[in-house]
Parts: C-alpha cells; structure tokens; sequence
C-alpha cells in the first residue's frame, strides 16, 4: 500500500506478508464483489485501485470492466509492485497494469476515472485527509470514491486468553508507532461526508470465522510480519513471542473457542456533477 509518512508501510514487505495480503484478498473476495455490485461498476470504467498491494482488487475490477475498460494498481512499495505484476501475468489480466508512486502524489491523470477504490490502506496512513482528497481528485463529475477499512472494536476471541491479549496489545503498540490507526472504520462515513460526496452509504460486516479459515488466526500472521519489529521495539522478547504465539494458536484451534473478528466497514459516494 502506499503509505503517507517517512516510515513506509508499518507491516513490512517480506514474503510472508505477501502471502497474508494474497490470503487476505481471496477472503475479501466475497464482499469486495457485493461493494462493486451497489456500485454498479460497468463495462469501459475506468478504475483505479489504491495501495493495492499484490492483488487488492484488480482481479475483480478486471473482470467488471472488461477489454474495453482500464483497470489501474498504484502502488509505492516496489516489492508489492513486483509482486502485482506477477500476480497480473499468472491471471492474465491484460486490461490492468500497474503505477509506482506515493498515495498523497499519484502522478495519474485529474477527474479521469469512474471509480477510485482504496481497501485497508487509510489504517496504514497517518494523513488521511490528503489521502482522500488526491483519491478525489482522480474523479470524473459522478464518479464513485469508494472505502473499505477495519475497526478492531469488535476483535476478540472468547474464552478470553492472556496470550490473545498481549499479543494484540504488542500488535497495536508497533502498529500505531509506525502511523497506522486500528479504529479507523467508524470515521469513513464522517471523512466522506467531509470531502462533500454525495450519495454516502455504508454498510458493516463482521465475520465469526471457524477453524480453518484464514480470519481466525490472523492476528498469529501479523505478528508474523511484524515479528522483528516487535523484538527491536522492545514490546516482547523473541522467546515470549513465541511462546505466546504457541499458547493462542492451541486456543484458536479449540472449535468450541469463539473469534470475533475486526468490523469491516465499507463506504462509497459520489462525486457531485
């Protein structure tokens, strides 16, 4: 994703972190397919993914708005534009074609597209208003501003376990140092209706994923991208990460231990003709 201040993207860019956001995309599939439906996304659109990481959306834009269409992934880390560009070969998708540049400078043609999309980026950015003013600024007259971000309000297991929560804890503590905001979901309405859109809507979903399903144990995976950044921070030493990560992942494989996992909420309106 393209982040908006000097430390980079907070999760890292490492292989494991790919394979969560691909992960993370497939489980995503679902609603991401329901918000493109309300929107209405067409034939010949024009779109455009922001922080899109090595798939965000681009697959199911692809599809949507076909040959005669254009799909673009803009990216700031060049690992993940490597790894959209393999994702985008392997599929074959020939209408979608990827922009290295910073979220806050896209480089990309003013009021050209029909849709600007963003999906779990505005948590990772510390200058979230300029952010969504250049994502405004790429609109056409009518055009569609869509959002969809977490709010970890809602994020527990339950029986409650120790290690769920100081592994939680050790994750917001790194997360936050590095600019990202786990409680932005509920301020996508608001930053909207800022930005003066028209036609806000919002929707939020929240999951209660069984074993086996990716959700379940993402907080293991993140601590898994930010391992060594926990460790230099001084938020838990290698052997309590361990340690801890042993004791949840035994709780999390109970079926009788309930997740809850983070709100997703998602948020779309119009730019006014």
């Amino acid at each position: 994703m393209s982040s908006a201040h000097s430390v980079g993207y907070p999760l890292g860019g490492t292989n494991i972190e790919r394979d969560r956001l691909l992960n993370q995309a497939s489980r995503y599939e679902p609603t991401a397919n329901w918000l493109l439906d309300q929107i209405g996304v067409r034939a010949g659109w024009r779109a455009v993914d922001i922080g899109c990481g090595p798939i965000g959306i681009l697959d199911l834009l692809s599809r949507r708005v076909g040959p005669s269409g254009e799909v673009i992934g803009l990216e700031r880390e060049q690992r993940f534009v490597a790894m959209a560009n393999a994702e985008i070969g392997r599929r074959g998708l020939g209408n979608v074609r990827m922009v290295q540049a910073d979220a806050l400078n896209t480089g990309l043609e003013k009021e050209t597209f029909d849709l600007a999309h963003e999906r779990l980026v505005l948590i990772n950015v510390s200058a979230r208003e300029a952010f969504l003013a250049e994502m405004l600024s790429l609109l056409r007259p009518g055009g569609v501003l869509a959002l969809e971000d977490v709010d970890n309000i809602s994020w527990i297991c339950q029986p409650a376990h120790p290690s769920w929560d100081v592994l939680l804890d050790a994750f917001h503590k790194v997360f936050h140092a590095g600019g990202g905001d786990g409680f932005v979901g509920r301020r996508l309405p608001v930053l909207l209706h800022v930005l003066g859109m028209q036609n806000v809507q919002t929707k939020i979903t929240v999951e209660t994923p069984s074993v086996g399903d990716y959700r379940r144990t993402h907080l293991l995976s993140l601590i898994d991208s930010i391992r060594d950044k926990v460790v230099a921070n001084g938020v838990l030493s290698a052997a309590d990460i361990d340690r801890h990560r042993e004791s949840l992942a035994r709780h999390l494989e109970d079926p009788a231990t309930l997740v809850i996992d983070k709100l997703l909420v998602q948020c779309w309106g119009e730019k006014p003709r």
